[in-house]
């Protein structure tokens, strides 16, 4: 089956049901991999602070593998928007607001990808900052300068 990741976090849980999957302890992973227990915890824990080779081997062990794709081919979400709307990248107006000429693209799991344009810049903060005036009730995480992911906010008790 195929899980397309298009953001570190979205690696955490993959990783350790694969290892649950395959009937391993991360001991037993580690020793596949020749790293201890606590250095797959940590992997399972922030897949980001981990060198691609070691995530790499990792995966192997875990009979899985990374694939790479063209993102300038349309993709199923964004098509999925493009029907929705009639035009690409945007999105219902009640999904999220975006400053002038920014770039949506609505993700698998219910968030949004926000973009600046290409040769588009801002202070750091700023961006972020915009984004947040205009979408009080949702969640803005910065992915690098130039893009955001939105989220709806977790409902708390």
């Amino acid at each position: 089956m195929d899980y397309p990741l298009r953001f570190v976090d979205q690696l955490r849980p993959h990783l350790k049901a694969l290892r649950k999957k395959r009937g391993l302890t991360q001991a037993q992973a580690g020793a596949l991999v020749g790293v201890s227990q606590a250095r797959i915890a940590e992997i399972e824990a922030n897949p980001g602070a981990v060198s691609f080779e070691q995530l790499m081997k990792l995966m192997a062990a875990l009979g899985a593998s990374f694939s790479l794709q063209d993102g300038t081919s349309p993709s199923p979400i964004a098509d999925a928007a493009q029907q929705h709307s009639g035009k690409r990248d945007s999105l219902p107006d009640d999904a999220v607001n975006l400053p002038e000429g920014w770039i949506a693209t609505r993700m698998s799991d219910q968030s949004v990808l926000v973009r600046l344009p290409s040769g588009q810049s801002s202070a750091p903060g700023t961006s972020l900052r915009a984004l947040q005036a205009l979408n009080p009730g949702k969640d803005i995480k910065p992915t690098s300068r130039r893009s955001f992911v939105v989220r709806p906010k977790k409902e708390s008790w």
